[in-house]
Formats: C-alpha cells, structure tokens, sequence
C-alpha cells in the first residue's frame, strides 16, 4: 500500500495522472459496472441517460487533463486534480438524473442519491488512480528502454573502434621500428658523442613522445567512429498478430472487482449476500491463480495467459449464477460474468506489456554492460601498449644512447657495435612489447566512457587531477572504478525520472588512510526500492546504494595501492634535457 501512495504522489508532481488511457477506460467502466443499479432500477431503459452522462464525465475529465497539463506548481496541480475529480465524480449521478428526467426516463429513488454520490466519489479516484500509476509505469519503461537504446546505440561501435584503433597503434609502432631501424644503422662512432646524443634525441626520443600523445590524446581516438552501420542495434522482430500476454499477480483482479463493486453492494444487498459474494469473488480468483501456474499450463506464458483467461470467464458466470440465484435478474445478474472477464483480460494485457517492456529493458542492460566492457577492454590494451612502448624507447632506448655518450666519448668500434646490437635488439622488441596482456585500464578509458554518456544524458563530472593520476598509475584498480561508475551511469538511467547524473572521483582522507572514492549521483526521483543487483559487479567491488534526498548515490571507496618502483622518475615529456 506504502508503495501504491508513493506511486500515486509521484504520478500527481509529474503531471501526467490523467492520460488519454484514463479517458478510455472511463467509457467501459461508466457503461457497466458504475452504471446506475439497484432496487427498482432499470438498467436497459436507462442506457441513453448513462451514455450521455458519459459523455459529460469524459469531456469534463479532458478539461482536467489541459488544465493538468498546464499547471506547473507540483502543489497546485494536485489540489486541483483532486477537487476536480472528486467534484466530477459527485455531479456524475446528478447530471444522469437530469438527462433521465429531460427524456422522461425512469429516475432511481431519491434516497439512493446520496449512495450514488458518495460511491462515486470513492470508486473513481481509486479506479483512475489505478490506471495513472500502471500508465506511468508502461511510459516510463518504455522511455527508459528509448534512453538505453541510444546509449546502446552510441557503444554499439565500440569492438570496431577497439579494432580501427589496433590498427591505427600497429602502423605508428611498425613506422617507429622502421625507422629506428634505419637510424641506428646509419650512425656512426666516429662522429663522436654528439652524434650518439642525437641519435637518442631525434631517434628514440621523439618517437617515444609520439607514441605517447597517441596513448594520451583522446581526440585521436574519438574520430575513429563506428559505421553508420554497426551504430543500430538490432531490434527483434515480433509477430504483431497478437498482444503479449501474462498472467498477473496473485489476487489482483479480486482487488480490482471488490473495490469497484462493493460500495453498491453495500447499500443494494443483505449482509449474508454481501459475504457471500465476497467469499465466492476471493475463492473464484484464488482457483483461477492456482490452475494457471499449475506446471502443465506454465510451461509457456501464453498458454498460461489463456488458461487464466478462460478461468475467470469460468469464474464470472459463477458469479453471475450466484447473483441470479440471490434474486437478480437481466443486466444486473450479467454484470459480474462481464465485470470480470473484464478485469482480467486488462490485467492479462497490462501484465504482458509490462513484462515485455522490462524485459526489452533487461537485454538492453546486458548490451550496455557488454559494450562498455568491450570499450575498456578493447581500447584500454591498446593505450596501455602505446605507453608500455614509449616508455621502453624512452627508458631504455634514450638512455642507452645518453649513458653510452657519457661514459664513451671516444667509442671504440667494439663498443659501438656492442651498442648499435643492444639498440637494434630493443627495436626488435617493440612489437612484442606493444601487445603485451594488459587487463586493466586507465583514466583515458573513464574519460571516454564519461564523454559517451554524455551525448545522451546531462552529465557533470568532477575528476580530482590526483584520482586520474592514481589510475594511470593502477590499472586494476582503473578497471574496477570504471566497472562502478558505468555500472552508476546504468542505473541513473533505468531509475531515476530525469536524463541527468552527477559523477565524482577523488582521493579522501579517511580512518584507515588515504583512499580513492567514485560516486555516481542519479539526479531526480529515483524508485524507493532500487538497488544493486546480487550478482552486479559493483557490488562485488563494495559498492553501495542508497538514498540521498531526491536523488540515489552509488558510492564505492577503493584503498590506494602502494605505489611501485619506477625506473624513470619523470614523464618522458617532463623528461630534463641530456647534460652536455
């Protein structure tokens, strides 16, 4: 009940109680079930009466809606949705009487009026109450499932660019062998130190920086964009012959047929009848659950839907019969069987729709987190080899020919052989180096994943420069931020009702020392009960959920590993010049 009111509040602040579907359904439910019944009460000769009051109710609850759409203030809005549907629903048995008696139609008694109104006013909010939160429900599946499906759309190229970007490091690591190669070739010792400085110089250390601004440099790597035609994801093809059917839960067409039919029953039969029309609608709907989800009509959802469906025709012409054997007679002794049936082909649809939408949402939660894991994995090895070889020429390249100028200055023609063989065997090896296994990833990476999502949703970050720089230095643990903060991009998503997410990252200060803390904030209404999933991998990494006012905060802390030893203190491109 708790989550039905919370449902309701937020269908009533964003603006859309009353749709066109609240105006459909008023049309069956006003012709039947809330037509006017009881002692003395012609159903039949009252139909023109009922159907232009109907009329009246719809065009009057289409007011409501523009004025609905109009208001902006959360508080007013609801102020006036309230009065106005409780007013048209009290002036509902008034208006019917005031078309019977322009006709000279039967009236019903006028000590049934105050019955009349005050059932009114209860069945109708509860009814459009009902139909606001499963419409709002269905709107906001299917706008999700839109979201997910351009976020999907915008990783769907993310193996082609992992491969166009190979292809692109292997040229300029091929290109840089090639002609290292040539270089170390055409040095000669006789010219002395400064030609050896220069071969460290133009040579190794040039290339080096070249292939590191290529690791480094994201605008390198954002033009490489997928075809127009791995950019689509591929929808499945449905048969539309037929609404997705599914059985819903347990006992809610009892709920729905009670609360709609038993403020007339109240002040139309007896209380025996009145207990023993409530215990054969809850028995009716307990067997009809129960044969539907037997194993033998459970195998398949249809199946089961028709099952269910042909259970509750079943059970309303028990209905029916009980009400004819209680002494009704015509269109009254018919209600229940059509009520019903009603009730449960809606729910059956409704219940199928639903399904479908989440479960569109599902495989599409599963093509995002592939895609991105695809992104970090396929572009993420490739920066790291760009690194992994820049820093071997510049280590080892660079420095072998900076020491040997230092300690040779007059090289004999051993030692410069042994050297040009110690340089051609590091050449030699980057190709090797570059494709090294490397399963992490770096801030490059979580760069990229953030510029993604923010072509689709409104995106602000906040990156502490100490943060980039702590996963650069980590690869891992790169690899498990970048693992939440996707997993909190997702989630932002499917949640919460704005296009809108705040991330952060930094380093904190905390009781058990110096960590690294990702956050991803979902910015508006998110559902009360969402959570991480068990087997998510951000809650395998320590991450949790939880509420923070308006918004929902997934928050993980991870502690900052000890930093390793390091050949070369300095950056290539912060490298000091070589002493003279």
């Amino acid at each position: 009940m708790r989550r039905f009111t919370t449902a309701i509040g937020r269908v009533v602040a964003g603006g859309r109680f009353l749709s066109p579907w609240s105006l459909a359904a008023t049309l069956p439910l006003s012709m039947t079930i809330m037509a006017p019944v009881g002692a003395g009460v012609d159903v039949a000769a009252l139909a023109p009466a009922t159907l232009a009051t109907t009329v009246c109710f719809v065009l009057a609850l289409g007011v409501l809606v523009l004025i609905e759409r109009r208001l902006s203030a959360p508080r007013v809005r609801a102020i006036v949705l309230i009065v106005g549907i409780v007013a048209c629903a009290a002036l509902r048995p008034l208006v019917q009487d005031a078309w019977a008696t322009l006709w000279a139609l039967p009236v019903p008694a006028a000590a049934q009026l105050p019955f009349r109104i005050a059932t009114n006013v209860v069945v109708w909010p509860v009814v459009l109450a009902m139909i606001a939160v499963l419409e709002n429900a269905v709107h906001t599946l299917r706008r999700t499932n839109t979201l997910l499906r351009e976020v999907a759309a915008e990783l769907a190229g993310a193996p082609d660019h992992a491969v166009v970007f190979d292809r692109y490091a292997r040229r300029e690591v091929d290109a840089a062998a090639s002609a290292l190669t040539g270089a170390v070739a055409r040095w000669e010792a006789a010219a002395g130190a400064s030609d050896v400085r220069a071969l460290g110089e133009e040579g190794f250390r040039r290339w080096s920086h070249r292939l590191q601004h290529i690791a480094d440099d994201r605008t390198s790597t954002s033009s490489l964009r997928a075809s127009p035609a791995t950019d689509e994801i591929p929808t499945r093809r449905r048969r539309r012959s037929l609404p997705p059917l599914r059985v819903p839960p347990r006992g809610t067409v009892a709920i729905v047929y009670i609360a709609c039919t038993l403020p007339y029953a109240l002040r139309t039969i007896g209380p025996a009848e009145l207990i023993a029309g409530l215990v054969a609608a809850v028995v009716v709907t307990v067997i009809v659950d129960h044969v539907a989800r037997r194993r033998m009509f459970a195998r398949t959802a249809r199946r089961s839907s028709c099952v269910y469906l042909l259970g509750a025709a079943l059970g309303g012409v028990a209905l029916s019969a009980l009400a004819a054997s209680s002494g009704h007679h015509g269109l009254i002794a018919l209600l229940p069987a059509v009520d019903y049936l009603a009730f449960a082909l809606a729910a059956v649809l409704c219940a199928g729709a639903v399904h479908r939408l989440r479960r569109e949402q599902r495989r599409l939660s599963g093509t995002i987190t592939h895609a991105q894991r695809t992104t970090r994995e396929g572009v993420g090895p490739v920066r790291e080899g760009l690194r992994r070889t820049a820093e071997l020429l510049h280590r080892d390249g660079q420095g072998a020919c900076v020491q040997f100028a230092l300690t040779h200055p007059q090289a004999s023609p051993a030692d410069a052989a042994a050297l040009r063989e110690d340089l051609l065997a590091l050449v030699h090896r980057l190709a090797s180096t570059y494709t090294a296994a490397d399963p992490g990833a770096d801030a490059a990476a979580v760069r990229a994943l953030l510029a993604t999502w923010g072509r689709v949703i409104v995106l602000r970050t906040a990156l502490d420069p100490a943060g980039l720089a702590v996963l650069d230095a980590h690869p891992v643990l790169a690899r498990d931020v970048y693992d939440v903060i996707a997993e909190g991009l997702l989630n932002a998503v499917k949640h919460s009702d704005r296009k809108r997410a705040d991330v952060s990252l930094e380093v904190v200060a905390t009781g058990a020392g110096r960590r690294l803390r990702a956050r991803v904030r979902s910015r508006g209404r998110t559902a009360p009960d969402a959570e991480l999933r068990p087997a998510s991998r951000a809650r395998e990494l320590g991450a949790h959920l939880r509420a923070d006012g308006r918004d929902a905060l997934l928050e993980a802390t991870f502690p900052l590993p000890a930093s390793p030893s390091v050949v070369s203190a300095e950056h290539p491109e912060k490298q000091a010049a070589p002493p003279s």
